[in-house]
């Protein structure tokens, strides 16, 4: 069972009877209000919303085969990582400075 089907089948003011397990944990549902989806704005928006999934799955399809091409390179012995060396790099780098504080402003004492 999938939490979309009793979602989408509730209705305003209903508590939904049987609890849903997800994540290890049981959830009892209710919903206080239900707005329908606005087709016309889905419409005016769907290009921007195709393009910017399409932008992330062509991200994640390059980083997925940057990984994959470093890990055949280092199995083959093209690229060997010297763990020691980064960590010595990591040890001798300074931790960033915190910003400058400016002074605190002196009022002029109050006289009488």
């Amino acid at each position: 069972m999938t939490l979309d089907d009793p979602l989408y089948g509730a209705k305003t003011g209903e508590v939904l009877k049987t609890p849903i397990f997800l994540n290890q944990n049981y959830l009892v549902i209710g919903v206080n209000n239900r707005t329908e989806a606005d087709l016309a704005e889905f419409a005016k928006q769907r290009d921007s919303l195709m393009q910017t999934a399409l932008t992330e799955r062509k991200n994640q399809v390059f980083e997925d085969y940057l990984t994959a091409v470093q890990k055949r390179m280092e199995q083959d012995g093209k690229i060997k990582i010297y763990k020691d060396v980064l960590a010595g790099m990591m040890e001798a780098e300074e931790p960033e400075a915190a910003p400058q504080r400016r002074p605190p402003i002196q009022l002029p004492k109050r006289q009488g």
